[in-house]
């Protein structure tokens, strides 16, 4: 089954709603919570939705500037695994390939996280089929998908240490429940284990009734 994530804003008005946004969110079932954009500073973003939150997994963003000193990535990423229980992963974004990506993935090992690439195109897939536990595509075209999955281990194919490599392809908030449905088939077609969606007054319909028929949009996400 597609796993669904949620991307949250990293800037919001009222810590109250976005904190119970983040609630109702894990208490619908969504597999991962995302944070995206410029805002509030992430790792201090996540600590608060650990205390909130009991089953969704939670995604570090993180870019080369973070590993500049070692020491104190390290402590953010302990402090984190251990705040939300061990639920923590980290997205590495495209930029951070390179230099220093290798040791930035072992220090997300050594605190027990999963790792996340971000790829914008085939030689950042394979980078992240060799090192990481899954990568993000960057576009959200099924075909740029299929394609930079070409030519590498697919999910699933090959023996993996522990769970199934990831594949999350980013998606915009679907227009209604049709949207919804083909967009998921179409991207786990193409070899897609998750879909990354932005998070919306309408995505809590979605998550707990994608598959029927009747129109509860009016359930906002802080309703839980």
């Amino acid at each position: 089954m597609l796993k669904i994530g949620v991307r949250l804003p990293r800037r919001f008005e009222d810590t109250g709603e976005y904190l119970a946004d983040a609630r109702a969110l894990d208490a619908a079932g969504v597999d991962s919570l995302w944070l995206g954009g410029d805002g509030y500073e992430p790792w201090l973003l996540l600590a608060s939705i650990a205390a909130v939150t009991g089953q969704a997994r939670l995604v570090a963003p993180v870019t080369a500037a973070d590993r500049s000193v070692p020491a104190a990535f390290d402590m953010r990423v302990a402090t984190l695994a251990q705040l939300s229980r061990r639920r923590s992963v980290l997205s590495l974004a495209a930029a951070a390939h390179g230099n220093g990506v290798e040791a930035m993935i072992g220090a997300a090992r050594r605190a027990g996280h999963r790792v996340i690439l971000e790829t914008a195109g085939r030689k950042q897939a394979q980078t992240a089929a060799r090192l990481a536990d899954g990568l993000v595509s960057l576009d959200e075209s099924p075909e740029h998908l299929r394609a930079a999955l070409d030519g590498i281990a697919r999910p699933g194919e090959a023996p993996a240490p522990a769970e199934r490599f990831e594949v999350w392809a980013r998606i915009a908030m679907p227009a209604d429940r049709e949207s919804w449905r083909r967009m998921r088939d179409e991207l786990e077609s193409a070899g897609a284990t998750g879909v990354i969606v932005p998070a919306d007054p309408r995505l809590l319909d979605l998550l707990r009734n994608g598959d029927e028929e009747e129109d509860r949009s009016d359930l906002g996400l802080a309703q839980g």
